[in-house]
């Protein structure tokens, strides 16, 4: 059975025929398409090989939409929500989420149904997805010890990594960048995605590793993380504009003490370095997809001047914006 997109009246609006086989393939099998809703448009690609499955979606919308997916490849999936507020329900591990955008999970089913309902106007999803047998492969190339999730995996029994879903690090976020702005093509394409599926799940291993128990957290109520991604996403709604720790304080409601150390605990970086990190990742895309000159992209990324733009760029990539 194909990847299929059904409507809550089990009308199917679209089918992907990828299969155990697309995964498993030697060549890259990839696919491009729009999906076209009555008030909302999606856009679909996947790339397929060796055992992986890298799959990204941004939907569009004029109201909230609802639908169905039935998944039935045998794979371990890590979902990586990049952009929007949803609500997900997984028939199969009988949980349901509400997911801000910069969230990720991992889960295991040989089938799954799931319910997805996009709350913003754009949402944009990247799933990194590998068949059981390739991720028992890497967890041993690894030399990582079987947990509870891996054994489960290995016993062909539902497993969900985390009861709650998890911050998104710049590290991540850079890689999921890199697999969907690919420059390559051809045999060169799939190796080049095929080292960063690697890359990947190896960063997710590591973010993973981090976490801790609840006692042991600052953040230790769904408020303070709530007002913690608002931070987040407050930052990057006004990267290019002065923005101070005090402003993040009155907008989130948050102490300084907290609104730091939070901060730095969900998403492995101070409030600062996240917002410079933001601006010159901006910039860069600027100077590569743009003919806008340094000065411009400068104070149009939130730089007071060309000169000190360029310091700080160069600090970060090793190499001047000219380069």
């Amino acid at each position: 059975m194909p990847l299929q997109f059904s409507s809550l009246q089990q009308t199917t609006f679209y089918r992907n025929p990828i299969s155990g086989n697309d995964l498993n393939s030697k060549a890259l099998v990839e696919s491009n398409e729009v999906i076209r809703l009555e008030k909302a448009n999606i856009s679909f690609q996947n790339w397929c090989f060796d055992g992986f499955r890298l799959a990204h979606n941004v939907l569009d919308q004029q109201q909230e939409t609802t639908y169905a997916i039935r998944n039935d490849i045998d794979a371990v999936k890590i979902y990586f929500n990049r952009k929007g507020h949803s609500q997900i329900r997984y028939e199969q591990l009988s949980k349901s989420f509400s997911i801000r955008g910069g969230q990720y999970n991992m889960l295991y089913t040989a089938e799954l149904d799931s319910r997805l309902s996009h709350i913003d106007n754009q949402s944009a999803m990247f799933s990194l997805q590998i068949t059981r047998d390739c991720f028992l492969n890497l967890i041993g190339e690894a030399g990582i010890i079987p947990d509870a999730f891996t054994n489960k995996v290995a016993g062909k029994q539902p497993a969900l990594f985390a009861n709650e879903w998890l911050p998104i690090n710049t590290a991540i976020e850079k890689c999921i960048d890199d697999i969907t702005q690919c420059p390559f093509a051809g045999d060169m394409k799939k190796l080049y995605l095929r080292s960063k599926a690697v890359e990947l799940f190896i960063l997710f291993i590591q973010a993973s590793s981090r976490r801790t128990d609840t006692k042991d957290r600052f953040v230790k109520t769904t408020a303070d993380r709530e007002k913690l991604y608002f931070a987040r996403d407050y930052l990057i709604s006004n990267y290019a504009d002065p923005v101070s720790l005090s402003d993040l304080v009155k907008v989130t409601g948050l102490n300084e003490f907290k609104l730091k150390n939070g901060f730095r605990e969900l998403f492995d970086t101070s409030v600062m370095d996240f917002l410079i990190n933001y601006r010159l990742e901006q910039a860069r895309e600027l100077l590569m997809n743009t003919t806008k000159n340094i000065s411009e992209i400068a104070y149009e990324t939130g730089y007071s001047s060309p000169s000190y733009f360029s310091k700080a760029f160069k600090k970060k990539y090793g190499a001047g914006p000219k380069k």
